[in-house]
């Protein structure tokens, strides 16, 4: 008896020592993907506040970094990476992160966000590169801005399904539809009314392809950020 109760203690204390916020297993979830290695020697903690503020420390052989929120900690996070470990994040999953093989130690660090709302992307970026991006260079991306303290991203991938979908229910053919979007690299001078039909018409493939992409796109940005992503119709 006396084993059985000393096993549910155990498990009890490990259950709560492995216990961590969304917020927080978000950071861990992000240390692993850029710099797995070193997973182990971070800790993070939430302390909800009415200002986005962090603080880094090492405590313990750890380094410690304590936020508001995910993405508090995630700026807080970078700050570590790149003035005391001089180290960058590149949004190209691509480039490398080049770590230390010891962490080293840091004073305390503490800072609060000086404005709420932070945007990044316009319509023109969703051309060039954009369209070829898959889920693994948007999850690296989207790394990227939590770590740069963005919260208010454009997100429009996707959105011809959406308009294809409308364009259906008004009676308007398959091949009347798609000859009217753009090929996917001009897409965006499409969305701001500047041009049609070029490099088209879109196959359905892309159609489909870029709603389910964006789907993931949405979930990660709101693990992160604090406002609603801007222009993120394709639910």
């Amino acid at each position: 008896m006396k084993k059985i109760k000393s096993l549910i203690v155990a498990l009890s204390v490990c259950s709560v020592l492995s216990a961590n916020t969304k917020d927080e297993q978000a950071l861990y979830d992000l240390i692993g993907r850029i710099a797995p290695q070193h997973k182990s020697n971070f800790v993070f903690r939430q302390k909800k506040q009415k200002t986005e503020t962090y603080i880094v420390e090492s405590k313990g052989g750890k380094i410690v970094i304590t936020g508001s929120n995910a993405q508090a900690m995630a700026v807080g996070l970078n700050y570590y990476l790149k003035y005391v470990c001089h180290t960058t994040v590149s949004w190209r999953v691509s480039n490398p992160v080049v770590m230390p093989d010891v962490l080293p130690p840091t004073k305390r660090i503490a800072q609060t966000a000086r404005c709420d709302k932070r945007f990044f992307l316009n319509y023109c970026t969703y051309g060039y590169t954009l369209p070829w991006f898959t889920w693994t260079d948007w999850e690296r991306l989207i790394d990227w801005m939590a770590l740069n303290g963005i919260n208010m991203p454009l997100a429009n991938t996707g959105i011809e399904e959406i308009v294809y979908r409308v364009y259906t229910g008004l009676g308007m053919s398959d091949e009347e539809i798609r000859s009217f979007f753009t090929g996917p690299a001009h897409l965006p001078w499409h969305r701001m009314s500047n041009i049609d039909k070029w490099q088209g018409p879109l196959p359905q493939s892309w159609l489909k392809g870029q709603l389910a992409l964006q789907k993931k796109i949405v979930a990660k940005l709101t693990t992160f950020t604090t406002s609603a992503p801007r222009d993120s119709r394709a639910r």
